[in-house]
């Protein structure tokens, strides 16, 4: 299930208020950067396999003196919050993350602090910047927001519309027979890590081994837990269980948590001493729409997308792989479920970033074969009887893959050549669609019947939001291989997996039926052009609906061997 925002529209009148003179928290100042270009024409440098450069993975210090605006602009800056006793606690280049009493800060942005949570504040109006930093200050985030954050929590497992749909687990016996995968330990550690939004999450350590012993699996601890803070979620609890039970032996699966937006983490990540090697994230919203959760004020949501494009830059210049969900609503999104034609196309950010591996989801068709399997998940519980996969909708899983073409974010050399291969094609492009957009998903993977142990019992959780953590173990395990064999991790992996298709295409499978033109409630009309205005169909190669197709990890490791 694919964890959105949801807006909240209720007011603060609960909000406890805090003794403003002894009360602290910290908040964000996105500074200017300099060498934008610079980063990206690096990034992918160093993520091509043909340069010199590939895998030479850069260092925080290095990054932030690139991106940093000149110095005299940043005194100007400190010497503002020092005026107003605003304490800097961390110089980042391009971010001053700064920390002060509620009663400074509603002087400095003339906001009105609250306590909207026990240790959590932010401003019930927005914050403004003077104008004479306006030139050297992009944003605040951490300081007030229009509403407060939750996220959807849905487990989906009754939603079985059709009987084509193989509505048994996807443990980790199938789903590694499911995408060739093998199960031999190479003895090489790795990390991959849970992304959480907004508060209120946390996992539950005993059923997260309890998922290891069911899926006959190694029992491991988490030993890199940043703040945990609240009692578990079901979607916490799926993330990180597909991360156990498919990332192999020497997989170290780590949980971080975040209060406010993409960001403020993804700041807090880069200037880490240490990060995961991948990370994956099941949260979204319109690209278009960013503002309405997070307080935007001195910019627009095309500005916030674009900025949190460069951290995830700065990411894969640290070598972080970054999996992120398509969306649960096709291509018309959680912003237009009952297929608004006034918002047809509604791209979900992060998933339509060029600097992430978009992730959607497939269903297992149901052709009445059965498996010997072995673990006791399988033995007890049956699992999938076939490879046959289709895309998730409406129509079968009651929910839909999201994909399409960003609104906001552009698309980037190396997905070039398979986006005119699909646009010449002979499917029908709906009007109105960005034709210099960024085309996701990437790549597909399952994402039904997904197996979760909650409170000491199994449940079946459908969503981007299973595919997203599987194909991020994917990721983990084609790490363990690279290291293996004396070469660097994969890093940003989207000029690798392109390249891949490119030159061997049976490293991923192409499926030709299917469409994202559904959403969570229901399908949109047809055009009459064998098509829809709200979304896309599927086609022979790459497509918005299921991206490069589905892994083939055996290839995959035979194509690194040959090519890194």
């Amino acid at each position: 299930m694919f964890k959105q925002i949801l807006l909240v529209f209720t007011t603060f009148f609960s909000a406890i208020y805090a003794n403003k003179d002894t009360t602290y928290t910290d908040f964000y100042i996105a500074l200017r950067q300099s060498n934008v270009h610079t980063l990206k024409s690096t990034l992918l440098d160093i993520s091509n396999p043909k340069s010199a450069k590939y895998g030479k993975f850069l260092d925080t210090e290095y990054v932030n003196k690139l991106v940093s605006p000149p110095q005299e602009e940043k005194q100007l800056i400190y010497n503002w919050l020092e005026t107003n006793d605003i304490k800097v606690i961390k110089d980042y280049g391009d971010c001053i993350k700064s920390y002060g009493s509620l009663k400074s800060i509603d002087n400095i942005f003339g906001v009105y602090m609250v306590e909207y949570e026990k240790n959590k504040y932010w401003s019930e109006t927005p914050y403004k910047i003077p104008d004479k930093f306006k030139k050297t200050v992009v944003f605040v985030e951490g300081i007030s927001s229009k509403f407060p954050l939750n996220k959807r929590i849905n487990p989906r497992s009754s939603y079985i519309m059709s009987e084509k749909v193989d509505s048994r687990y996807v443990g980790q016996e199938a789903f590694y027979w499911l995408y060739n995968i093998s199960s031999e330990n190479l003895n090489v550690e790795s990390s991959v890590a849970s992304i959480e939004y907004g508060g209120g999450n946390g996992f539950n350590i005993d059923d997260f081994q309890a998922a290891q012993k069911l899926n006959n699996v190694s029992v491991t601890n988490v030993t890199h837990v940043i703040d945990c803070s609240a009692g578990a979620d079901v979607e916490s609890q799926l993330d990180m269980q597909m991360m156990a039970i498919n990332g192999g032996d020497n997989t170290d699966v780590w949980y971080w948590a975040n209060d406010n937006w993409l960001y403020s983490l993804a700041i807090d990540m880069f200037n880490n001493d240490t990060v995961p090697d991948v990370i994956s994230m099941s949260y979204g919203w319109a690209e278009d729409d960013q503002c309405s959760v997070t307080q935007c004020d001195n910019e627009t949501s095309a500005q916030y997308v674009d900025r949190v494009n460069i951290e995830y830059v700065k990411l894969g210049l640290r070598g972080v792989t970054i999996t992120v969900s398509s969306g649960d609503a096709g291509a018309p999104g959680r912003t237009s479920e009952g297929c608004d034609s006034t918002r047809p196309l509604n791209s979900a950010f992060p998933g339509s970033s060029p600097w992430i591996t978009s992730v959607g989801a497939t269903f297992v068709v149901d052709n009445g074969e059965t498996r010997e399997w072995t673990s006791s998940l399988c033995v007890e519980n049956g699992c999938i009887g076939s490879k046959e996969q289709r895309v998730t909708n409406f129509e079968e899983t009651g929910w839909t893959s999201g994909g399409g073409v960003a609104k906001l974010s552009s698309r980037i050399s190396i997905q070039d050549q398979a986006v005119r291969d699909y646009i010449n094609s002979d499917v029908s492009m709906p009007h109105g669609y960005n034709e210099n957009g960024r085309m996701y998903p990437d790549v597909t993977a399952i994402g039904h019947y997904c197996p979760v142990i909650d409170g000491g019992g199994l449940d079946a959780v459908d969503g981007t939001s299973c595919s997203s953590p599987l194909f991020a173990t994917i990721v983990t395990l084609l790490n363990q291989h690279q290291i293996a064999n004396g070469k660097p991790k994969l890093g940003f992996i989207n000029p690798v997996l392109y390249m891949m298709y490119y030159e061997n295409v049976s490293a991923f499978g192409d499926i030709t039926e299917g469409n994202i033109w559904c959403t969570e409630q229901a399908c949109c009309d047809m055009n009459k052009r064998n098509g829809s205005d709200f979304g896309y169909s599927a086609a022979v190669g790459y497509d918005p609906v299921y991206g490069l197709g589905t892994p083939n990890v055996g290839v995959m490791m035979e194509w690194l061997d040959r090519n890194t």
